[in-house]
């Protein structure tokens, strides 16, 4: 079961799958979304949104910027980022 996250966490999480699209070719957006998809996972767990919280850490633990080359998990993370989007807009009625 989905939680029911706020207003506010599920407009967090459509900015920063936003930031992920912009940032597949670009090293600097790619360090941008990975930091502040951390700091949104340090505001699902003091929220008390774990489920969320940890497939956030799953998205996390697939990311990891480099430079001078093409992130050869982009697809993956976005469709992680895309699900847990989906879903958390699912629960609010959205």
């Amino acid at each position: 079961m989905t939680e029911n996250l706020s207003n506010e966490i599920i407009k967090a999480l459509d900015c920063v799958c936003t930031l992920h699209e912009q940032a597949v070719c670009n090293h600097d957006k790619c360090r941008e979304f990975s930091e502040q998809l951390s700091e949104l996972l340090d505001r699902l767990e003091d929220l008390g949104y774990f489920r969320t919280a940890d497939r956030v850490m799953s998205v996390l633990m697939n990311c990891s910027p480099k430079e001078a080359s093409h992130c050869e998990k982009a697809t993956l993370v976005g469709e992680m980022m895309k699900n847990i989007k989906k879903e958390a807009q699912k629960a609010a009625g959205k």
